[in-house]
């Protein structure tokens, strides 16, 4: 509806009428009154109906399940990468504010934490014009789960500036949670990703 338009008025032809005259006017009030109080009730009535439906936390996302019984809860911001990064199958791919995260599970892998990182950091390794790998540290996820940590930085058509990789090993799995984010992007997730890792729940 165009509501510049307001030639529907004069389509109606109603013209001003008098005010009546004569008669008894203490009660003119309450029709306006009443008016106003149905007003105010259907208000109240719309708020606590739009409250109780409503959810408690509209940031809030869904738990996951990415495979073999892992379950990850993206943080809140985070939404789907699967248009532009697909890690595979058993897996979840997420995005927010120039940082990418994937988080896969690879079923039957027998060997520790350290061989897991180093496989997979073998793997990035062509993709890197240079590459800078600090030291690896011990960390824990999913409740308690030991798992490894490095960060790396590099040029690449591939990855960005600043990565991380997280891995850890239990029950014959290997879960691997791969972040890459543009220079000094990273950083500014970190929490995110710390809080996606600890709430995961992987099989003991």
């Amino acid at each position: 509806m165009n509501f510049g338009d307001l030639s529907v008025y004069p389509g109606r032809r109603s013209q001003p009428q008098p005010a009546p005259t004569g008669g008894p006017t203490r009660l003119s009030w309450r029709a306006p009154l009443m008016l106003v109080a149905m007003m105010f009730g259907w208000m109240l009535f719309s708020f606590t109906l739009a409250a109780a439906t409503a959810p408690d936390d509209p940031n809030a996302q869904a738990a996951v399940g990415i495979g073999y019984g892992v379950v990850v809860t993206p943080a809140p911001g985070w939404y789907s990468a699967g248009n532009v990064w697909d890690p595979g199958p058993d897996s979840i791919s997420l995005q927010r504010a120039g940082a990418y995260v994937a988080i896969w599970v690879e079923g039957g892998f027998r060997g520790t934490n350290e061989d897991l990182l180093n496989y997979h950091l073998d793997q990035a390794r062509p993709d890197f014009r240079t590459l800078r790998i600090l030291p690896t540290a011990s960390t824990t996820v999913a409740g308690g789960l030991p798992a490894l940590t490095v960060l790396f930085s590099g040029e690449s058509r591939y990855w960005g500036a600043e990565n991380e990789m997280v891995v850890a090993v239990t029950a014959d799995l290997g879960v691997v949670m791969m972040a890459t984010a543009a220079r000094g992007q990273l950083a500014r997730v970190q929490k995110d990703l710390d809080a996606m890792l600890a709430t995961m729940i992987v099989p003991r």
